[in-house]
């Protein structure tokens, strides 16, 4: 592999990068809108039943993707668990 191969791959990678990170960014924009619905309508923060079926959906994705579906499971957890907190901040009127 040579010094250009390796740029482009880190380009790459990069490109991918920032893509990630709006897409995240734009998903708590959308749970953000979620978490005020939730408290104007008094549901609670937390829906333990669409995070297993959430858990449960990007796992079977990450299989079918060839990406290791613990290292998915993980992941999600942590962004549901950054999620429930900002849920619970709307509800307490802190947000």
């Amino acid at each position: 592999m040579d010094d250009d191969q390796l740029s482009q791959f880190r380009h790459s990678i990069d490109n991918i990068d920032a893509a990630f990170i709006h897409m995240l960014a734009e998903r708590f924009r959308i749970t953000q809108a979620v978490g005020k619905y939730k408290a104007e309508s008094g549901m609670p923060p937390a829906d333990p039943i669409r995070e297993q079926e959430q858990i449960k959906r990007l796992r079977k994705l990450a299989e079918e993707a060839g990406l290791d579906p613990e290292f998915s499971e993980k992941f999600l957890r942590f962004v549901i668990d950054e999620v429930i907190r900002h849920h619970e901040r709307i509800a307490d009127g802190s947000s």
